[in-house]
C-alpha cells in the first residue's frame, strides 16, 4: 500500500507540474494588439487650437495624444494661433507617431518712445508706459498693419509693412509741448500766461486751465475757452506745456503773457501739430 501512495503522490505532482507550465506558457504567449497613437506637442509659444484632425486646445509646452482612424497614411494637423491657421503633415506609418508644432504668427513689438504714456487702441487695446514696449500677434502674416493709439486725447497711427517676420515699432510721436519762450525786454516778469482759442472774445472766464504739472486741459466751467497761469517767467526763462488733454478744432490758439505792470505780448492763432517754441519778444507788444 505504502509503494501504491508514493506512485501516486509523483504521478499528481506531475500532473500538477505540467499543467502550471502549460498556464505559464500560455500567458507568455499573449499579446496586446493596440491601434497607433499620435501624440502632438505644442511649442509654439502660444496656446494653440487644433482643428483637423482632432478639436482640442494645447496649451503652451503642453502635448496631447490621441488614436487616429487611419494609420496607414499621411496626416495633416490642422492648428490656430489668434486668427492665422497653419498645417503639419505626419506620416503614420501604422505606428506611433509625434508631431511638433514650431510654426506662429510673427510677433510686433511696440515701443514708446514719445516721453509719456500712451493707450494703444488697434488692432489690440493695451497701455503702454514711456520707455516700456508690449509684444502680440498680427492678424495677418503679409500686409501693411496700422497701429492706432492715443497720446491724452490725440489719437496717432503707425503703419508697418508685415513679411511674415518679426518686427518692432517706435513710437515716438505724442501729443505736442508747447515751449513758451520770454524774451521780451530784460527785466520783464511774465506773471499772467493766458491761452484761448482764435476768435474767442474774452481772455477770461473760459475752461482752458494749466495744471500743476504744466499740462494744459479742460475744466468744467466757462464757455470761452481760455486759459491762465499765475506762474512766473522772468526774461530769457521758458515753460513747456503739454497739449494732449486738450482735443481743439484746429489745434490753433491765441497766446498772452502779461507782466504785473499790464504789459500784454501777445501771438494770435498759432497752429499746434507737433511740439513747438513760442518765442515772445518786444515786436508781440500790444
Amino acid at each position: 500500500m505504502m509503494k501504491i501512495f508514493n506512485v501516486l503522490i509523483i504521478i499528481f505532482t506531475l500532473i500538477s507540474f505540467i499543467t502550471c507550465d502549460t498556464l505559464v506558457r500560455n500567458t507568455v504567449s499573449v499579446t496586446v494588439d493596440r491601434h497607433p497613437t499620435l501624440t502632438i506637442i505644442n511649442q509654439t509659444g502660444y496656446p494653440v487650437n487644433v482643428t483637423a484632425p482632432v478639436s482640442l486646445n494645447i496649451n503652451t509646452g503642453a502635448r496631447t495624444q490621441f488614436q487616429p482612424t487611419e494609420t496607414s497614411r499621411s496626416i495633416n494637423v490642422t492648428y490656430r494661433i489668434e486668427q492665422i491657421e497653419f498645417t503639419e503633415q505626419i506620416t503614420m506609418n501604422n505606428a506611433d507617431a509625434t508631431v511638433t508644432l514650431t510654426r506662429r504668427p510673427p510677433t510686433v513689438t511696440v515701443r514708446n518712445q514719445t516721453g509719456r504714456q500712451v493707450i494703444i487702441n488697434s488692432p489690440v487695446s493695451r497701455s503702454i508706459n514711456n520707455g516700456e514696449s508690449i509684444n502680440f500677434l498680427p492678424p495677418l502674416l503679409n500686409g501693411n498693419l496700422n497701429i492706432t493709439y492715443s497720446s491724452g486725447l490725440m489719437r496717432l497711427t503707425e503703419s508697418v509693412t508685415m513679411r511674415n517676420q518679426d518686427v518692432t515699432v517706435n513710437l515716438t510721436v505724442g501729443a505736442p509741448t508747447l515751449t513758451i519762450v520770454n524774451n521780451t525786454v530784460a527785466g520783464n516778469n511774465v506773471n499772467i500766461i493766458q491761452f484761448r482759442t482764435p476768435g474767442s472774445v474774452a481772455w477770461t472766464g473760459g475752461n482752458i486751465i494749466i495744471d500743476e504739472n504744466n499740462e494744459l486741459r479742460l475744466s468744467r466751467g466757462g464757455t470761452a475757452q481760455t486759459g491762465v497761469t499765475t506762474q512766473v517767467l522772468t526774461n530769457g526763462d521758458r515753460l513747456s506745456l503739454w497739449l494732449g488733454n486738450l482735443e481743439l478744432s484746429g489745434n490753433s490758439f491765441d497766446v498772452r503773457l502779461q507782466t504785473p505792470s499790464d504789459v500784454i505780448f501777445q501771438r494770435d492763432n498759432v497752429r499746434i501739430t507737433n511740439d513747438i517754441i513760442l518765442t515772445f519778444t518786444s515786436a508781440d507788444r500790444r
